[in-house]
């Protein structure tokens, strides 16, 4: 489904069309992009479907993109030889992409008010993931500057999620926040902020999103303080719904030291 959503249904014919005329060019470089696309596709969909969810891609549908404009022009060369013998054709393919189309900008372009896209998201979560960070900021803010001022100098903001840091780097600019660090993917390149920092304020996402996330605060950390709960005024069960903000102090060893092992690629 998430494929189809890149583009809409009606271009799916397209991908058919493009496969076969590049397979049957039998030219050995053109049959190397279908080879390509197969395994591809087994391998960031099916293996996620079928066998351990996430783990080696993320669960991102759109690594597949960069094929779909060979697949795509392809596609349209094949396409317009059976348009060119019967005209009328051109009509009805153009009735099926409009209404696709429409469709499909539902789902993965911003269009429907905050509140209705609930819906939406078990089809195309980047709908629903920017939703609430207004209020993250709001509550991240709040715990930070409930800590007294002699412990804010020597504490960071950390997150488990890249988008979460983003938010609050971007939407919290301004406000008294200092930059957040996050260990998440290439975030966890640009270091760890203050490397001597005393107190951690940890922002996780959702139990599911994360399980365990907490034991393994505490395993770092002395005392692990649930300081707030995420959650947005939509009531969407984003990646952040039901995530904590925590306070974290006592590391069992210096944080820059710990750093080292908080990489997460996921």
């Amino acid at each position: 489904m998430g494929q189809f959503g890149m583009s809409c249904l009606a271009m799916a014919v397209l991908w058919a069309v493009g496969l076969r005329f590049l397979w049957r060019s039998r030219r050995p470089l053109w049959r190397c992009l279908v080879v390509s696309y197969g395994v591809l596709f087994v391998l960031f969909v099916l293996f996620v479907l079928f066998v351990l969810f996430a783990v080696t891609t993320g669960a991102q549908v759109y690594y597949l993109a960069g094929l779909y404009v060979c697949l795509l022009a392809a596609g349209a060369v094949g396409l317009d030889g059976w348009l060119h013998s019967r005209p009328d054709r051109a009509r009805g393919l153009m009735v099926a992409t409009a209404v696709s189309t429409a469709v499909f900008a539902v789902i993965v372009l911003p269009v429907l008010p905050s509140s209705d896209v609930g819906w939406t998201y078990g089809v195309s979560t980047n709908s629903g993931e920017s939703l609430g960070w207004p209020q993250l900021v709001g509550t991240v803010r709040q715990v930070w500057t409930g800590l007294p001022a002699g412990q804010r100098a020597n504490a960071v903001i950390f997150t488990a999620d890249y988008g979460e840091a983003g938010a609050l780097n971007e939407l919290g600019r301004g406000t008294g926040l200092p930059t957040a660090v996050s260990s998440h993917n290439t975030d966890w390149w640009w270091g760890p902020g203050n490397p001597h920092a005393t107190t951690v304020v940890a922002v996780a996402p959702g139990p599911g999103r994360m399980p365990g996330y907490e034991d393994d605060l505490r395993r770092n950390f002395l005392r692990v303080r649930v300081a707030a709960t995420l959650l947005n005024p939509d009531g969407v069960h984003n990646v952040e719904w039901g995530g904590h903000v925590y306070v974290c102090t006592g590391q069992r060893r210096p944080w820059g030291e710990m750093w080292r092992d908080l990489r997460n690629y996921a």
